[in-house]
């Protein structure tokens, strides 16, 4: 599921689906992409949690995406349940509307089994 997302969007250089405590279950990099994935992800999930908590605070719902624009990359974050997220990493021109766009399409149910049903398929 990431290798496609990395690969049939423009621009597309990473992804991973991580667990909100840092552990990965999957990652995937582009060819001589030197990002570290998983720190990334580790940090993002960080993000992740407090963006919760200030949602929750102002009782606006669950956060459901969170797209960060950087200097060298634009990154997409999607709420897979709980427990897990998916993050898209693209270059700042990247196609971010395909980019959310598969996110959706391919986001694994909301429960644990499947999510990691998802990452069996892809193999």
């Amino acid at each position: 599921m990431v290798e496609k997302l990395v690969n049939e969007v423009a621009g597309g250089i990473a992804a991973t689906i991580m667990g909100k405590d840092g552990i990965a279950l999957s990652i995937f990099k582009a060819e001589k992409v030197t990002i570290d994935v998983e720190v990334l992800g580790i940090e993002y999930a960080n993000l992740l949690s407090e963006v919760s908590r200030a949602s929750a605070t102002i009782g606006s719902g669950d956060v459901q995406e969170i797209t960060l624009l950087t200097d060298q990359y634009c990154t997409l974050l999607k709420s897979l349940n709980p427990e897990y997220f998916m993050a898209l990493i693209l270059a700042p021109a990247g196609n971010v509307g395909k980019g959310r766009f598969l996110m959706r399409i391919n986001t694994p149910k909301n429960s644990k089994r499947d999510v990691n049903k998802g990452m069996r398929d892809e193999t």
